[in-house]
């Protein structure tokens, strides 16, 4: 018996015939539910493992020289996921009309705001170098699009929304094994990584090994050790998810990638992963199970204790940080940044001066805060648009964290709400979008944000993100059987 329902399929199998004990047809049997791949997915799938596996294996300071920092391989697969969305749209094969979900809605105002700010910029008459960094931003907005609108839209089976997060979470794992060569070994993988990319130039913007007081930072397969602390915080709470749930892998393969990505942290010796990676689980313990949440709890000392143990006086340096106060020329140089920053905003109010046009000469007066980097090229519109596309795709996860009651679906929806809140907060600690690495990454988990909101109104209620091997649904009341020759009602099938 097969029953039509949302492009999925639900089978009744000789398993499940015989768990019922032979019943008779007009009987309502035990059911083993099986998505069927809709075409397209498993393409999209295999796309978006390849952008996320050259966002985390090459370095991305690895740039083609002529198209500059969006030269980044990662961004030339962002931009050829943005081609394929719009050419399978064109063709019909998919209907973006009316699929229709807040993220993309949140992704449309930022456009139309830098579409504005854009449109504006020649009115303060920019040089050559903030033009083309006025085009970089576009083409980074445009590459974050294809990531977000494919990852949303084309990932319409459980199966590969696991085999993306999978990527996304080995992904992470490898830049902190990256990170753990360099903190321990003093030993950098990187130069031998960029082999593999010939005609790639390197930027040397920042080196692999910085110091903070009597401990090295380390940068994995990043540019900075802040943003390889903001993605590892961002990226542990799903990390967590994939190693409760993924019961089918072996112990070492679901809770290795949770120790490198945790190690990222106090290896960073970053202020700004301690507030992600704070935010990010303490909305994950929140959206748990009672029973994960106390496990969580009851395991939290130890790993603490084990981050003590293999940093030693990461404890004493991180407090110091924290509390010198004006004497950390880093905090003084933020809080300098202030009046320089409405100063600025006064000229250009609205609509800023250009995406991507604010290039400090002086190192001392970069902005460490994407806020207000872009209340200066976007103004005030722009600004609000950047806060709500961090913030509605979390709200969007839990709204559909709300709307399920799948106990995998749930728990991921909350992983990945903890993921956007770091990165919401992260951004407040450093000019985030100016990081590859960190952009590939937040435009993937806002995708899988879009996936979850679009999997409610689409699953059936019972489907299994994990695959099992035996499904014991719950008997339902007998009903006639349908006579065999009756076509299927249309309405019993809804397209997504």
């Amino acid at each position: 018996m097969v029953r039509r329902f949302n492009g999925s399929t639900t089978t009744m199998t000789s398993d499940a015939r015989r768990a019922n004990g032979g019943r008779a047809s007009g009987e309502r049997p035990a059911e083993t539910l099986r998505v069927v791949r809709p075409q397209g997915s498993r393409q999209a799938a295999f796309m978006l493992q390849l952008f996320i596996l050259s966002a985390f294996i090459f370095p991305s300071d690895t740039v083609i020289r002529i198209v500059g920092a969006q030269g980044y391989l990662a961004s030339l697969v962002s931009l050829v996921l943005f081609l394929a969305w719009a050419v399978t749209a064109l063709l019909g094969l998919h209907d973006p009309v009316h699929t229709r979900y807040p993220v993309r809605g949140a992704l449309a105002l930022l456009w139309i705001c830098a579409l504005l700010s854009y449109a504006a910029m020649p009115l303060f008459t920019p040089d050559e170098t903030q033009r083309l960094s006025a085009d970089r931003w576009m083409l980074l907005l445009v590459g974050m699009s294809g990531v977000i609108l494919v990852t949303a839209e084309h990932l319409r089976s459980p199966a590969d929304l696991l085999r993306v997060i999978r990527t996304v979470v080995w992904g992470g794992a490898f830049s902190g094994a990256v990170a753990t060569l360099q903190f321990w070994f003093l030993w950098d993988l990187k130069p031998l990584l960029r082999l593999a990319l010939p005609g790639f130039e390197t930027g040397d913007a920042y080196g692999s090994f910085q110091g903070r007081d009597a401990l090295v930072r380390v940068t994995g397969t990043t540019i900075h050790p802040i943003e390889l602390g903001v993605v590892a915080g961002m990226l542990l709470p799903v990390a967590i998810w994939l190693g409760i749930h993924d019961r089918e892998r072996s112990t070492v393969r679901r809770w290795l990638p949770v120790g490198l990505i945790g190690m990222c942290i106090p290896m960073s010796v970053s202020r700004s992963a301690i507030l992600a990676v704070g935010v990010a689980m303490a909305t994950f313990i929140i959206c748990l199970p009672a029973k994960q949440r106390v496990w969580l709890f009851a395991f939290a000392p130890a790993a603490v204790v084990a981050i003590f143990a293999t940093t030693p006086g990461y404890l004493r340096t991180i407090i110091g940080s924290i509390t010198a106060g004006s004497e950390d020329a880093s905090i003084t140089n933020r809080l300098d940044n202030y009046p320089r920053v409405v100063a600025l905003v006064q000229q250009a109010p609205w609509l800023g001066r250009g995406g991507g046009t604010f290039l400090p000469e002086d190192a001392t007066r970069i902005l460490d805060n994407q806020y207000l980097k872009t209340s200066i090229e976007m103004g005030v519109l722009g600004l609000t648009a950047l806060v709500l596309y961090f913030l509605v795709p979390a709200i969007t996860a839990l709204q559909a964290r709300a709307q399920t009651t799948s106990p995998e679906l749930r728990s991921l929806c909350g992983a990945l709400a903890g993921a956007c809140l770091a990165a919401t907060v992260g951004a407040y600690t450093f000019d985030a979008f100016s990081f590859a690495q960190f952009a590939s990454v937040h435009a993937v988990v806002l995708g899988l944000c879009a996936t979850c909101w679009l999997a409610v109104q689409r699953w059936p209620a019972h489907t299994q993100i994990f695959p099992v091997s035996v499904t014991a649904a719950a008997l339902r009341p007998a009903e006639p059987a349908p006579p065999q020759a009756t076509r299927p009602s249309p309405a019993a099938r809804i397209e997504p």
